[in-house]
């Protein structure tokens, strides 16, 4: 998959399955109240539409939770076109009839498709963990995802970090801004970031993530862990030039995240600026 290079706006997919959770941070969350219109068949009418159109994009499956009916997760990745890199971001559930061997396993027979696993876990437990066993039976990417929603000026949030790097070290780490607070204003901003100073001290700061119209990051190193500081807004279109496309649980495509999205057509898609 590493030949691949991406063209096109990211397609991130709202898969038709709930997490049942209640993140705070979650701006996806009020997509799932009603769930009487979520089609996969529609959604993959939708995915095979935009494979034509930008055939070597990146691909997020997002929710809800992915991994919420694995099995369907195994065909979501198998209806997806070679030429892809696809993303998962995931609070990797395991059902209480099944184990972390049964769903590292069928996870695994998808090595080949899946770029990176982003699991959810944060320095509150908002959902039920699986044993962190299951990151060494992986055998593909993975990282650990992290929102930080507590206030980095207090003293017991450092030590809630240290805490949680010390957990995942020699894991990939993705520590991620409270997005929910982010504007166009700060979203670039490290003079009055009191979470990246805070990181700063904790980690080795290496270098900078390419900057793009929403988002940025910034990675560090710690105890044998690679660790990136991500910042991007809750939208993905900026001076109407978009960064994703949403494709929402019912099939219909839209250009932007939640409120701030309208509906296209094809030939909005086709004459899209990105």
């Amino acid at each position: 998959m590493d030949q691949i290079i991406k063209a096109g706006p990211t397609v991130t997919m709202f898969v038709p399955y709930d997490c049942n959770n209640a993140c705070p941070f979650c701006v996806n969350k009020k997509e799932y109240r009603d769930t009487s219109d979520f089609s996969i068949d529609r959604c993959y009418k939708s995915l095979d539409l935009l494979n034509r159109i930008f055939p070597h994009n990146d691909i997020v499956l997002t929710g809800g939770e992915p991994l919420a009916e694995l099995d369907l997760l195994g065909d979501i990745l198998e209806h997806i076109e070679n030429g892809h890199h696809i993303y998962i971001n995931s609070t990797l559930p395991v059902p209480e009839d099944s184990s972390i061997e049964e769903v590292a396993s069928k996870l695994n027979k998808y090595s080949d498709k899946i770029s990176c696993l982003n699991v959810s876990r944060h320095l509150k437990h908002y959902v039920k963990e699986c044993d962190d066993a299951i990151f060494d039976l992986l055998n593909f990417r993975h990282r650990i995802n992290c929102v930080v929603f507590e206030d980095a000026r207090e003293p017991e949030t450092k030590d809630k970090l240290i805490a949680f790097l010390d957990r995942f070290a020699g894991h990939e780490v993705q520590l991620r801004a409270n997005y929910s607070n982010l504007t166009l204003d700060n979203v670039f901003d490290t003079e009055e970031d009191d979470l990246f100073k805070l990181i700063c001290d904790i980690a080795d700061y290496k270098y900078d993530l390419e900057k793009e119209r929403f988002r940025t990051g910034f990675v560090f190193e710690r105890n044998g862990s690679k660790i990136t500081y991500h910042k991007t807004l809750p939208f993905a279109k900026v001076d109407d030039i978009v960064g994703d496309i949403i494709l929402r649980q019912n099939g219909r495509i839209f250009d932007d995240w939640n409120e701030y999205g309208h509906e296209l057509n094809i030939n909005d898609v086709v004459e899209l600026e990105y």
